[in-house]
């Protein structure tokens, strides 16, 4: 479900098993960030609008009126290092034994930002143009057309945080968790004082990712949400979040129960802090106030957004027939969802229902054609099925626009395919399929060791 919506999109590897994972989904879907930045502190631009109480979304940027400006203006001062994305500070995570890998989560710098334009009524005009042309792209799920548009607008006013926010929320959409995590770096950088964006980047923080420095990934992503609480005590959004991260640390007290009911104190029809207090309490072996909470979560489930953030809760315990029935509707209410149409392709893996995962993960690939995350499950689906000519070739797009963060896993999925072919004797093709791994995670020993059986060896 995305959950805040928070919670959780959906990493897959090699089979159900890695399926299984639970993290937090926030969909275009689900824009609980809204379009682009909701509101900038700058004196200038925007003007704020609230989100109505019944939706579990935050509307998206207002397209102000312009302010006159004068036809010139001084050339803007920049700083040095301003044309460059803030990432997080390499720090030696701590890890468990045996965990090997990068030390850190690389990011993926951003391109140098353009000189900026001086402000004139004109580029201001067009910038708002270019910031409201993004978000209807984003709502019709065209996403190139979004992505260019907030690019566009980036560029003309890169000390204006709405542009790189709106493209944080893009990414999330695509689970492009660490492009998300880049822009919603960067817009915190300029606008470090804006509580959603605070919520936005501890919501991609807490995403199941192939990464050695979880634990500090979610202890970061704790600490942005209490950042968000302290500029904004009553958003019930970072007191959701909160509890996410706190749990993930492994706290599943008092403290993380709280802060789930103090979100739902603040908003009583907010579904997903009912999930997740659900999901806590049965952690807890409190199975009957857990169905209780889980009833309250499916009754308050009564638009898509809300659908897609419990069905993610769902999932996280493998609910998964639960969590399909709440997908179905969300498919039927936004047909080309991409989150939606994920969650559910999952689903049906989940309870051996191929034939449908492969109509409903080839429907979220017409939405995004070169998606990592569909191409993904497509090729752990194909290799169950032992059909694995067509599992190398998802696995290949699914090459072209893999994270850092899972490329390990695409890795073993290609040694999958691999010792596949093996075993029916088609050892070209299995050598094919190790040598993709290795370039993937040359780290592994076993992989060169099956590469050289699969020659002869």
């Amino acid at each position: 479900m995305s959950s805040f919506s928070r919670l959780f999109a959906i990493i897959a590897s090699i089979g159900i098993g890695a399926i299984c994972v639970s993290g937090q989904d926030l969909g275009s879907s689900n824009k609980l960030f809204g379009g682009a930045k909701p509101t900038t502190t700058a004196k200038p631009k925007t003007v704020k609008k609230t989100t109505p109480k019944k939706k579990v979304t935050i509307a998206k940027t207002a397209a102000p009126k312009p302010k006159p400006a004068k036809p010139k203006t001084t050339k803007p001062v920049t700083k040095p290092g301003s044309n460059t994305t803030a990432v997080k500070p390499k720090t030696t995570p701590k890890t468990t034994g045996g965990n090997s890998g990068p030390k850190t989560f690389e990011v993926r710098p951003s391109k140098p930002a353009e000189r900026e334009v001086p402000v004139t009524a004109a580029s201001n005009r067009l910038y708002e143009s270019l910031i409201q042309e993004g978000n209807t792209a984003r709502d019709d799920r065209n996403y190139a057309a979004a992505e260019t548009a907030y690019q566009r607008a980036r560029a003309i006013k890169p000390k204006d945080s709405r542009a790189v926010y709106g493209l944080g929320n893009l990414y999330s959409d695509q689970q492009r968790w660490e492009e998300a995590e880049t822009a919603y770096r960067t817009a915190l950088q300029i606008d470090p004082k804006e509580s959603i964006t605070h919520v936005a980047l501890s919501y991609v923080l807490t995403q199941p990712l192939s990464a050695p420095n979880l634990s500090d990934r979610y202890e970061e992503a704790e600490k942005l949400a209490r950042t968000a609480i302290q500029l904004a005590p009553r958003n019930q959004l970072a007191f959701d979040q909160l509890g996410v991260s706190m749990e993930l640390r492994g706290l599943i007290g008092a403290e993380t129960e709280n802060a789930y009911r103090r979100a739902i104190e603040l908003d009583p029809s907010f579904a997903p802090a009912y999930a997740h207090l659900g999901r806590l309490l049965r952690r807890r072996g409190l199975t009957k106030e857990s169905a209780a909470a889980y009833q309250n979560a499916i009754q308050r489930s009564t638009d898509v957004a809300t659908m897609i953030l419990v069905a993610d809760v769902m999932q996280s315990e493998q609910r998964y027939a639960e969590s399909e029935r709440l997908l179905r509707k969300a498919v039927e209410g936004d047909p080309k969802n991409p989150s939606a149409l994920l969650l559910l392709g999952r689903a049906y893996i989940a309870q051996g229902n191929f034939v449908e995962a492969e109509s409903i993960l080839r429907r979220s690939l017409g939405v995004s054609a070169n998606s990592f995350m569909p191409n993904s499950l497509l090729g752990s689906l194909y290799t169950r099925q032992g059909r694995f000519e067509q599992a190398e070739s998802a696995l290949l797009q699914a090459v072209r626009s893999v994270p850092l963060s899972e490329k390990r896993r695409l890795s073993q999925q290609f040694e999958a395919v691999g010792d596949g072919y093996l075993k029916t004797g088609r050892r070209i093709s299995a050598q094919r399929s190790y040598m993709q791994a290795i370039s993937l995670d040359g780290e592994n020993p076993a992989l060169a060791l099956k590469l050289n059986r699969s020659q002869g060896g």
